[in-house]
């Protein structure tokens, strides 16, 4: 009997998610997984076997080992934080990720925008300069919250943190490199009384579902698709033991950027930056009647506005119009029931308002150029 392909995986950093698409490959294609440094959170003294699967490498106590053993057998390296940028990688959209992060907030109306990072690196560059440079082609300046001093305490980098904030104007959006520092973002602001996300909005990276849904405020998330992203690396993998790809060929052929999942929309930003008090009505009656056959004319009735003042309003401070907010709040919500669920299409059809099930599959196909259907089936093949 043949013995297994023989493959290390160790992480930097851990995330089930990652251990869900190696694993997911793993089975299909009849490995040997070693996960005793995942699960131990260390690193065997020697390693010779078939093939090796790293995270971050950039982890000091990861660094001494992936020098001696990186070259030693086929490696692939999940993620974007590396130095070594000649291996095969498998890495995320992190441009992507920032300009989706922009987009959110600029279709909430939004005029005030932060960026908020601890660490400086590729990742760090790539996020900031995709939603930087996005804001900056919508006509806006972003400001980049200073982290604290290395070394210091998180309560020195709250510290840090607040002031920054204290100094720039409300209603504002503040874009973090990932949850976790979202969710200090969100504890910053309402220790200082700011309401979030109607003083502050907060968004993170990476969708880390336990954390984002158990923070005071549930935290809006950009998902990277890591499950999709490890799911590829450990196939990469797969054809570098099998005597493909080598170190040396085309980037193209080396490296891989996975597609991000989306924007997965929770509290704190699950709200609208407006002045306009007849606005602020309009988009509330929206918000809660959005499931019924409404339109335009009840909504400015909603807001105590004519038809002709109630576009304007939109167009002033959204650059939209009622009825094009009104179905993307209606998309919105069908997106997330139909990622998060098994709820018949009919019933999603039923309760985001659009009526009969044609009516959805019809917006589904202009809007995302693809049916209902299809939508929740790449969403699950994404992990």
């Amino acid at each position: 009997m043949k013995d297994k392909p023989n493959v290390l995986v160790t992480l930097g950093w851990f995330d089930p998610r990652i251990i869900e698409g190696v694993g997911r490959f793993a089975r299909e294609a009849g490995w040997h997984l070693e996960m005793r440094a995942v699960i131990e959170g260390g690193t065997p003294r020697q390693w010779r076997g078939d093939g090796m699967l790293v995270n971050d490498t950039e982890v000091p106590r990861l660094e001494r080992f992936i020098e001696g053993q990186i070259r030693r057998q086929p490696t692939v390296l999940i993620g974007s934080n590396h130095r070594h940028t000649d291996l095969p990688a498998v890495q995320e959209d992190n441009f992507e990720i920032g300009r989706l992060a922009a987009a959110h907030f600029l279709e909430r109306g939004h005029r005030s925008f932060a960026w908020f990072s601890l660490r400086r690196g590729r990742v760090e560059a790539d996020r900031r300069k995709g939603f930087v440079d996005a804001l900056e082609a919508a006509g806006h300046s972003c400001s980049l919250l200073e982290r604290g001093r290395e070394g210091d305490s998180w309560d020195r980098h709250r510290k840090a943190l607040l002031g920054q904030l204290e100094r720039l104007p409300k209603p504002l959006a503040v874009f973090c490199l990932d949850d976790l520092l979202a969710i200090d973002t969100v504890e910053v602001c309402l220790s200082r009384g700011w309401r979030v996300p109607e003083d502050v909005a907060v968004m993170g990276v990476g969708n880390m579902e336990l954390a984002c849904e158990c923070s005071r405020v549930p935290i809006s998330s950009v998902d990277e698709n890591l499950a999709e992203m490890a799911y590829r690396a450990a196939a990469k993998l797969d054809v570098l033991m099998r005597g493909g790809a080598r170190e040396g060929d085309a980037a193209d052929v080396l490296r891989d950027v996975v597609p991000v999942k989306g924007v997965f929309l929770r509290r704190s930003t699950d709200s609208l930056a407006v002045a306009h008090s007849g606005l602020k009505r309009a988009l509330e009656f929206i918000k809660a009647e959005s499931a019924r056959p409404i339109g335009t004319p009840e909504i400015a009735q909603a807001a105590g506005l004519s038809q002709r003042a109630l576009h304007y309003a939109f167009q002033g401070e959204l650059k939209s119009t009622p009825a094009s907010h009104l179905l993307r709040v209606r998309m919105e919500k069908a997106e997330a029931m139909l990622m998060g669920g098994g709820a018949k299409i009919s019933a999603v059809a039923e309760a985001c308002g659009f009526g009969p099930v044609r009516n959805l599959h019809r917006c589904f196909v202009r809007e995302r150029g693809c049916s209902p259907k299809e939508f929740r089936a790449r969403g699950r093949s994404r992990g």
